[in-house]
């Protein structure tokens, strides 16, 4: 999953931002940390071939014990560096300050393999998730850096959009979907990790 994860991201502004002219060390990392933070809740998505995945963090926003988080992030600072980890900082700090109110899915990652895109693989292992969502009557929310990821989001209803003020990065959005009863797809074909 994590070469999925970083070929999926290679060209993102907002990877590139915090990764910066490391990315080719960093991203395999970084997106194992990414994944090793939401396996225990058991809310991570992939294609049967692992070309998609979509990683969520429940609306208690829990990523299970403090003690276990903290050190999964140590162990990806003492790799990624000090650089790495101050851009790092500096991404989480804005999209937290602009992060919106109530409790709500938030999908941290959804990353396709680029060869594979454009094959509803994507929305295979989204599906799930947005159908709990909505039978729950949660809202979910994530953020983008690109404004093609923004058009494949607001087709699948998350069209809230809020500008964050990311200093010296790229523009970039929190976006919300609310709860709705109307849901294509059934998701069977995601297994859930």
């Amino acid at each position: 999953m994590s070469a999925t994860v970083a070929a999926a991201f290679a060209n993102d502004p907002a990877w590139a931002f915090i990764l910066g002219e490391e990315y080719g060390r960093l991203a395999a990392h970084f997106a194992a940390t990414l994944f090793d933070l939401r396996v225990g809740s058991q809310n991570v998505w992939v294609s049967d071939d692992l070309a998609a995945v979509a990683m969520w963090d429940p609306p208690d926003m829990s990523a299970g014990p403090a003690q276990r988080i903290e050190s999964i992030w140590a162990s990806y600072r003492t790799v990624a560096g000090e650089e790495a980890t101050r851009r790092l900082g500096i991404y989480n700090e804005a999209i937290l300050a602009a992060s919106p109110g109530g409790n709500y899915w938030y999908l941290g990652v959804l990353a396709t393999r680029p060869e594979r895109q454009r094959r509803g693989l994507a929305t295979a292992v989204l599906t799930p998730v947005l159908g709990e969502a909505d039978t729950a009557g949660i809202a979910c929310c994530l953020e983008t850096s690109t404004r093609e990821n923004r058009r494949f989001y607001e087709r699948r209803g998350f069209t809230q959009a809020t500008t964050i003020a990311l200093p010296g990065g790229p523009p970039t959005w929190w976006l919300r979907r609310a709860p709705t009863t109307l849901l294509q797809g059934t998701g069977r074909d995601a297994p859930k990790i």
